[in-house]
């Protein structure tokens, strides 16, 4: 027979199971504050070291943030790069922040969200609403953008997953 083990160690055994907890709308402000915040954590996914080389220049110096454009310039020559060339919010006139909560509200929601009910989330007109939601909706048909590596789930999981998405 075996022997039975005491209470105090059969208790340690019994650890329970801490479920994280959900991303809310709130979190959400919280972390992303205004569009200063999005284009820092655009930034951050694209190059995540602050020393990158300059590609006009080579050198190996940081980069500062121009003020009232999307874009930093190097220190050294002042060329400017730009984090959102090349992605869904490149020439985009909706700002980052609206863009980021669209994206959180589709891939945060069970069932889908309306075009119309984006409008009423965000604050924009029904045609920006339209024009972001057909966006977010190819990102999630092409792959490029999931719900396991969305703004829902990225802070609730781990940091080894990038929020980047491309046309």
């Amino acid at each position: 027979m075996r022997p039975v083990p005491s209470r105090k160690w059969a208790n340690r055994s019994k650890k329970k199971k801490v479920r994280p907890t959900p991303y809310t709308a709130a979190d959400f402000n919280r972390e992303f504050r205004d569009d200063q915040v999005c284009l820092e954590y655009v930034r951050k996914q694209r190059w995540p070291t602050a020393v990158k080389p300059c590609g006009k220049c080579g050198n190996q110096s940081k980069h500062h943030r121009v003020t009232g454009r999307t874009a930093y310039a190097c220190n050294h020559c002042g060329n400017q790069i730009y984090p959102l060339a090349g992605s869904v919010f490149a020439r985009s006139t909706t700002p980052l922040k609206a863009w980021f909560y669209a994206i959180y509200l589709m891939v945060s929601t069970d069932c889908s969200i309306t075009a119309k009910q984006l409008q009423r989330e965000i604050g924009v007109t029904y045609k920006t609403a339209w024009r972001l939601f057909r966006e977010i909706r190819r990102l999630m048909s092409s792959g490029c953008l999931q719900p396991e590596s969305s703004l829902a789930v990225l802070d609730e999981i781990s940091n080894d997953r990038h929020l980047w998405w491309t046309r």
